[in-house]
């Protein structure tokens, strides 16, 4: 793999956020779009530039860009250093093509919310996958705005500047009616709240990840958290007035988002996230509350931007992968990326 320019990459999981980094590797000088993988019929077979540059806007007026396969092999066969995984939350899920991309020496960044810290709910996965990654000198990392930064990697840094934590309490509240679709329906838009309750306790809805923000939060802070010891709630945020979605109109009364919190404390430090998302809510922002001997609180007005942070932050985090040591990382293994592009 190159030093972080004329990257050959290649997209596996073409929903708005594959589709979304796809866009991006077009786009940018340093990078070659080499490949994209889906299973969807719909997309098999079309080329990027019908697929990700639905407004015809594309480099190059006779560039129409790779085509939509559902060959995971012949996409590696073109060799890429890099592939962008955008499919799965479970990491389980994803582990097998891990391993598949490790065999072959290719690195990877993830979307995949539990991939953030992966050892807190597959500890011994984590060490077969990292292994993996280390025979073959592969680097693979599951980034992201949340988990991957706005409740975890940003708290971190921000305690970097004290010499005592004894609380760190992080609470980030986002409009949904800013997001993608498949958001909306995670967070339970438009639901009742009898559905909502009954699908969180089946685990159908709600956002994955905050555990993960946890002991990732708390290993920044030299502490290891036991699997189960987040202690979690979900619960839903209800409209008050009606309000639009992508979804379609949720009406007054019905579920218009979701409030998720985990806990965790030990006899000198307790971490608390806060995160509410919902369709309309009001005063968005993020805050980082730092307490100790010297206090600090950091506050991001408008919050960040889920969605197009999540793609900078998969795409950003590319050039850095060959200047780390090969296994299964996170983003506290990683050196700052910054924004590379003119």
């Amino acid at each position: 793999m190159t030093d972080g320019a004329n990257l050959k990459v290649a997209v596996i999981g073409l929903g708005p956020i594959g589709r979304s980094c796809a866009r991006a590797a077009r786009f940018d000088p340093n990078l070659t779009l080499v490949g994209l993988v889906d299973h969807d019929p719909a997309k098999v077979g079309q080329s990027a530039a019908a697929l990700v540059d639905p407004d015809g806007a594309k480099p190059s007026a006779d560039e129409a860009g790779p085509i939509v396969t559902d060959d995971l092999d012949a996409v590696l066969d073109t060799r890429p250093d890099a592939v962008v995984i955008a499919t799965s939350s479970s990491f389980q899920a994803i582990a097998p093509l891990l391993e598949t991309l490790a065999a072959r020496g290719i690195h990877a960044v993830s979307s995949c919310e539990e991939m953030a810290w992966p050892r807190y709910r597959h500890a011994l996965l984590t060490q077969k996958i990292d292994a993996a990654a280390k025979a073959g000198g592969s680097v693979f990392l599951g980034t992201g705005v949340n988990p991957g930064f706005a409740m975890d990697t940003l708290a971190v840094t921000l305690a970097s500047m004290v010499r005592r934590v004894s609380k760190v309490r992080c609470v980030r509240r986002t409009d949904a009616a800013l997001r993608r679709e498949p958001l909306q329906a995670k967070i339970g838009a438009t639901l009742t709240v009898e559905e909502f309750t009954r699908r969180g306790q089946q685990k159908m809805i709600g956002h994955q990840g905050i555990a993960e923000s946890l002991a990732m939060l708390a290993a920044g802070l030299g502490r290891d958290i036991e699997p189960g010891s987040v202690v979690e709630s979900l619960e839903p945020v209800v409209a008050d007035t009606e309000r639009q979605s992508a979804l379609g109109y949720i009406a007054a009364g019905r579920v218009c988002g979701m409030r998720n919190t985990a806990t965790w404390e030990d006899d000198r430090l307790r971490i608390e996230l806060d995160l509410t998302m919902a369709v309309g809510l009001d005063d968005p922002k993020d805050m980082v509350f730092i307490e100790g001997p010297v206090s600090l609180c950091l506050k991001i007005p408008g919050a960040l931007p889920g969605d197009s942070a999540t793609i900078a932050a998969l795409m950003n985090q590319l050039p850095n992968l060959s200047r780390v040591k090969p296994g299964l990382l996170t983003m506290l293994d990683m050196p700052p990326a910054g924004c590379r592009r003119y």
